[in-house]
């Protein structure tokens, strides 16, 4: 067994290996880290690894600004994006506006009441919004009104699936209910609790082959249903509180967030595969999964962002950009950067820093 002194003298020729590399080698090297920006942001006195930071960051463009985009007078409580980049925001104010580089393009004021979410069908041309005015309404990505839904109750979520053609709606104790775009309900889901009653969907998410929906409820539990048979296929339990937040990771766990202030990690056999307790103070509102399968954000009541690691748990890192309630997140289209919207009436973009 090796000794602490040969331990450290290993150590020591591994180091000095890898600073005589060829520059550019070991700035492909950073690049791949998961926080190259930061090794570069501390300027070592190393010439070596400072040289091959700065090619890192060449690399990997990385900039720790955020563009601010304002111009609601309320909570944005909604975000969705376009394959073009474009950004869809809904807010308490009872405004959609479609922004394009960080300019508002357009403000449209067809609801009459909160609106609570925003989701763009695959495809990219059309998108969808549902209000507290018992509307749902599907717009061209211009923002042309092309149909209104009356669903009779608030509208607390909306997702789309991947065919393009329709839409899941999260109702008021009136649980899910499925939409083609030609303005037909193809089914509802409900969403039974202990003692029988229905409990209302906060949030609601689709796997990425678009064969199940998850919902989380106001009763603190997850549902995992089959988009082909009409049925429950499982039921997440562990939560204390509501469900503010349910997201896919590209292999189709289940991320959770609530009012219990944990973030959980699901199966869709029902599986509880892990609980984070440590990353916020408060409620947590919003989350999105990160390309790599391996990475998150979640936003909370607390007024942070964290990045995280799903596997282990690790903080990466806090942002705090905003100075009231996280409601809302989405990634970009690069999948460099994500958009966070707040009770502070302001969406910013940021850098999560990661390796792509």
């Amino acid at each position: 067994m090796p000794t602490t002194r040969e331990r450290r003298a290993a150590a020591r020729t591994a180091e000095r290996r890898l600073l005589e590399l060829p520059t550019d080698v070991l700035g492909l090297i950073l690049y791949q880290l998961t926080l190259a920006h930061e090794i570069a942001a501390v300027a070592p006195a190393c010439h070596a690894l400072c040289d091959a930071a700065k090619l890192a960051l060449k690399l990997r463009p990385f900039s720790a600004r955020a563009v601010t985009l304002a111009g609601h007078t309320e909570h944005i409580w909604s975000l969705a994006i376009a394959p073009d980049g474009r950004i869809i925001t809904g807010a308490f104010d009872s405004a959609i506006k479609i922004w394009r580089d960080g300019a508002c393009v357009r403000t449209i004021r067809e609801h009459t009441n909160n609106i609570r979410a925003v989701a763009v069908l695959p495809g990219g041309t059309r998108f969808v919004s549902g209000s507290m005015d018992q509307t749902v309404k599907l717009w061209t990505l211009d923002g042309g009104l092309e149909r209104t839904f009356g669903v009779g109750k608030n509208v607390f979520c909306i997702t789309a699936l991947p065919d393009g053609e329709h839409f899941v709606v999260g109702v008021s104790e009136d649980g899910l209910r499925l939409y083609h775009v030609d303005g037909t309900l193809v089914h509802k889901f409900k969403i039974r609790v202990e003692g029988g009653s229905e409990s209302s969907p906060l949030s609601a998410a689709v796997t990425p082959d678009g064969q199940h929906i998850i919902s989380g409820s106001g009763r603190s539990s997850i549902h995992v249903w089959s988009v082909a048979s009409k049925s429950l296929v499982s039921t997440c339990n562990g939560h204390a509180n509501m469900v503010w937040a349910v997201t896919l990771m590209p292999d189709q766990r289940i991320l959770s967030g609530g009012d219990d202030q944990t973030v959980r990690v699901w199966l869709l056999d029902g599986t509880h595969e892990n609980t984070l307790h440590h990353l916020h103070t408060r409620a947590v509102w919003a989350l999105v999964a990160l390309p790599d399968n391996q990475h998150a954000l979640s936003g909370s009541v607390d007024a942070t962002i964290k990045l995280f690691n799903v596997n282990d748990g690790a903080l990466l890192r806090t942002f705090t950009h905003h100075i009231s309630h996280v409601c809302s997140l989405a990634l970009l289209p690069d999948g460099l950067r994500f958009i966070s919207g707040s009770g502070d009436t302001r969406a910013r973009i940021v850098y999560h820093g990661l390796a792509p």
